[in-house]
């Protein structure tokens, strides 16, 4: 193909300069949740992201209100990146990128020739980050199975130790595995190209949402190698110490409270009049057992405290004693809480039709480089001719591409560029 123009690939004259990630090139070949995640938390922090959508195959999350927010700040290519065509397109992406996101069973890329290898010859700096349920090698069997959010957690444990011992396990919803695997994959490309930029030399990360949820179980699976201990469903209370958890107050809605700690568990003691420096409840205690006499002791007090009082009194009473507790918040609660307003938790922006979208706002803040939104989420293939174009592909390349289908977008809108 021939060039008329070559132009950083980042050029986008809508596209505001802010955040502590401005001048972070990122591009993204993902779908559904997880791996999107990382990028979108990087779009809200400033970096520029491309995301690479298949022509034939959308992504799920376009959905209502879905998509709208976990695909704000972002433009879009709807382009086949399995043919020729299409991987010379991606190979001018990434020429100038400093991160590159995929999402797929483990080695689908490389199947289409498509190896770190062969990106790091077109950018030797390039951060790569494989997302997949099962990660790139391990047993074939598996490092080639499908997977989704309750997938990774069934498979890793996470989901045993979930829900009462009396019924199935329960998955943590809404998808807590494929946020934390986005979380996973943006903290460690970020790492990557913290030492990319000082060495020059690219990087290739093999994210398992298996994995991740494996390291996300506090310390349960290390007492297991260690100590061969076992967690087991508990409900929504702590198995092992008292005044943890969530509990039915006399109005029927529940508080979750936790008291940890000796000047905690002191204050808390005394309020409900148990004995404090008792045999059973000592000076100093720092956590009270369940299954202990002083720790069972706690715990029904603090059951017949809640179940004497509307949830609202409880948290207000504990929360003016310093004992950390909350009403459990349902969504018409969270939007008219006053500390949500008044942190502006949530947020609205003008979606790409024009009509006035709300949503939570970027998180966490940042004083000096504040992330924004400035843009909604892309229909299909919306950027295709600003991103060609800044890539050097003329009006008609950009045309033969749509003919041949390799390009494709929601109106077939062929504007010049």
């Amino acid at each position: 193909m021939t060039t008329e123009r070559k132009v950083d690939v980042t050029e986008h004259t809508g596209r505001p300069d802010f955040g502590a990630l401005a001048g972070v090139k990122v591009v993204h070949a993902t779908n559904n949740i997880a791996a999107p995640f990382a990028a979108q938390l990087m779009a809200e922090y400033g970096a520029d992201v491309i995301w690479i959508e298949n022509p034939r195959f959308p992504d799920a999350i376009r959905t209502e209100f879905a998509g709208e927010q976990e695909r704000r700040n972002q433009r879009t290519i709807a382009l086949n990146i399995a043919v020729p065509e299409g991987r010379e397109v991606l190979s001018r992406l990434l020429a100038n990128a400093d991160i590159f996101i995929e999402s797929s069973r483990g080695g689908h890329f490389a199947r289409w020739g498509l190896t770190d290898e062969v990106l790091w010859e077109w950018n030797p700096a390039l951060v790569i980050a494989h997302v997949s349920g099962f990660g790139q090698d391990g047993l074939p069997e598996f490092v080639s199975k499908p997977s989704y959010d309750v997938i990774a957690q069934a498979f890793s444990g996470y989901m045993h130790q979930n829900g009462y011992p009396d019924r199935p396990p329960v998955a943590a919803f809404p998808y807590l595995a494929d946020y934390f695997t986005g979380l996973f994959t943006c903290t460690s490309a970020l790492a990557a190209l913290h030492r990319a930029r000082a060495t020059g030399e690219g990087e290739s990360i093999d994210v398992a949402q298996f994995e991740v949820m494996v390291r996300c179980q506090a310390w349960h699976m290390q007492e297991y190698l260690n100590a061969g201990r076992t967690w087991g469903r508990h409900g929504s209370k702590s198995d092992m110490y008292a005044c943890e958890g969530v509990y039915e107050c006399g109005d029927g809605k529940p508080v979750a409270l936790q008291a940890f700690g000796a000047p905690l568990l002191k204050t808390l003691i005394e309020f409900l009049g148990l004995e404090y420096g008792s045999a059973d409840l000592p000076d100093g205690l720092v956590n009270a057992l369940i299954g202990s006499p002083g720790g069972d002791r706690l715990q029904s007090a603090v059951e017949a405290y809640c179940a004497s009082k509307p949830a609202e009194q409880i948290a207000e009473e504990l929360a003016g004693i310093g004992v950390p507790c909350t009403v459990v918040m349902d969504y018409p609660m969270i939007t008219q809480h006053p500390h949500f307003l008044a942190r502006d938790v949530f947020v609205e922006w003008e979606g790409v039709d024009g009509s006035v979208v709300k949503g939570v706002n970027v998180i966490p803040r940042f004083k000096k480089s504040p992330g924004q939104v400035w843009r909604g989420a892309p229909s299909i293939g919306m950027d295709n001719g600003e991103i060609l174009g800044g890539l050097g592909f003329s009006q008609s390349e950009i045309a033969a591409l749509y003919e041949a289908g390799v390009i494709r977008s929601e109106s077939q809108d062929l504007a010049p560029i």
